[in-house]
């Protein structure tokens, strides 16, 4: 039987139905089965930012695009902030992913936390907010990304990279007078893929792939 209700929601990633306009947070927290509903925060993510929903909070579906919530077990939130958008989150830790997808950052930028120096966040990796003080976190302009090759990743700066560049990650041992290199790649810039041969530079992404085999000139 089709689904007749008006308005929907995102909450933890699944898709939630309903045919009021206006919720509260105990509706939300309610119409996932989070009980008790106290034991539990509820985050909206919208804007770029987060903010965390009480009870007796009420949104308006109609006012906001494609909404979303995140549930999480526990009593407190931490704050952060990430381009300068004030955040809130319902755990002691936040994910490099959820940082990219919550404040919409394009995954060719690298993730900065302030408030520790300038440190890169790595794109797998996280970020305590238990600690005294708010990170402030912001996206700059990558210097390095991170590439496979054959199989391996191999942090690079971000610029064109010839064929011998490339070829010597594969086998830093490459002789280029006794030896051909094949070299292909795939999920490069705006998805590009193919063969790299000598005299070719080509520049590199986060996540770009490289094979690269040797074979005896003679």
């Amino acid at each position: 039987m089709p689904d007749t209700s008006n308005f929907t929601y995102k909450l933890d990633g699944r898709l939630v139905a309903t045919d009021d306009a206006i919720l509260s947070g105990r509706d939300i927290r309610g119409n996932a089965g989070l009980n008790p509903m106290s034991d539990y925060v509820l985050i909206q993510i919208v804007d770029r930012a987060s903010r965390s929903i009480g009870l007796d909070e009420t949104i308006d579906l109609r006012e906001v695009d494609e909404p979303e919530f995140l549930s999480f077990k526990g009593d407190r939130t931490f704050s952060l902030t990430v381009n300068e958008r004030g955040f809130e989150w319902g755990a002691a830790t936040i994910s490099a992913a959820d940082i990219y997808r919550c404040a919409s950052i394009d995954e060719d930028l690298e993730l900065i936390l302030d408030s520790a120096g300038d440190a890169v966040i790595p794109a797998d990796g996280e970020v305590t907010l238990s600690e005294k003080g708010v990170e402030r976190i912001r996206g700059r302009e990558a210097k390095t990304v991170i590439i496979k090759v054959n199989g391996r990743p191999r942090t690079v700066p971000k610029k064109k990279h010839s064929y011998r560049e490339i070829a010597l990650l594969a086998y830093p041992d490459a002789d280029f007078d006794n030896f051909k290199y094949t070299i292909t790649y795939l999920k490069g810039v705006h998805g590009a893929e193919g063969d790299l041969v000598e005299g070719e530079k080509i520049e590199v992404k986060n996540g770009m792939v490289f094979n690269v085999r040797r074979a005896d000139k003679s």
